[in-house]
């Protein structure tokens, strides 16, 4: 007579089995919130339930945790890309080299970016309401370098700035969006080509 012995999840840190179960929650998301469950999520991570309740009292609890996570590092990786000044680089090949490391960012993260970029049906209206508010404080960064590199480049001081920042934050959202949607068609080193031609014709 056989036995079949049950599989049992390898020990590990708190924290780092957190972000295994965040992971597992996440890579779920594509698919729909509604299949994101405690059970899917444990089976995803291949843990037994009772691991994942020691983490996250409920389904609720695991969505927020997940969405605080995700939203942060998305503004970290934003954030990162942006120049800070223009002493080493023109203004528009460091624009052009933002969106080349953004771009990056979203094909080494898509499940992350398409929940911020396409934010699948069921998503909390927190979350929208809270990838607003960072973008509208990137948009503000935005237009603060658009002017302060419109004063850097000969004759285009005159231009609108603020409409600049608008038109760079469409730009690289759009990039995005196509490097998710269509990776074979629209892939990184096209679309940082076109960023960086586009960037220069202001000249």
């Amino acid at each position: 007579m056989s036995t079949t012995r049950r599989k049992y999840a390898r020990r590990l840190p708190p924290e780092q089995r957190r972000e295994q179960l965040l992971d597992a929650a996440l890579s779920l998301i594509p698919a729909g919130f509604d299949t994101v469950t405690m059970e899917s999520v444990a089976k995803q991570a291949e843990v037994t339930k009772p691991v994942l309740y020691d983490l996250f009292a409920n389904r609720a609890d695991l969505i927020s945790a997940l969405l605080d996570r995700e939203a942060a590092r998305a503004t970290e990786q934003v954030l990162a890309a942006l120049p800070t000044d223009f002493a080493t680089r023109s203004p528009d090949d460091a624009f052009a080299d933002a969106v080349r490391v953004f771009v990056h960012a979203v094909v080494e993260a898509p499940d992350r970016w398409r929940l911020v970029l396409l934010p699948p049906e069921g998503t909390p209206h927190e979350f929208r309401d809270q990838v607003e508010l960072v973008r509208a404080g990137v948009l503000a960064q935005i237009e603060d370098l658009a002017a302060l590199g419109l004063k850097e480049l000969d004759r285009l001081d005159d231009l609108d700035s603020s409409l600049l920042g608008h038109t760079m934050l469409a730009l690289a959202e759009m990039a995005g969006r196509l490097v998710l949607t269509e990776p074979e068609k629209f892939t990184p080193d096209r679309l940082a080509a076109f960023v960086t031609r586009i960037a220069h014709g202001l000249r």
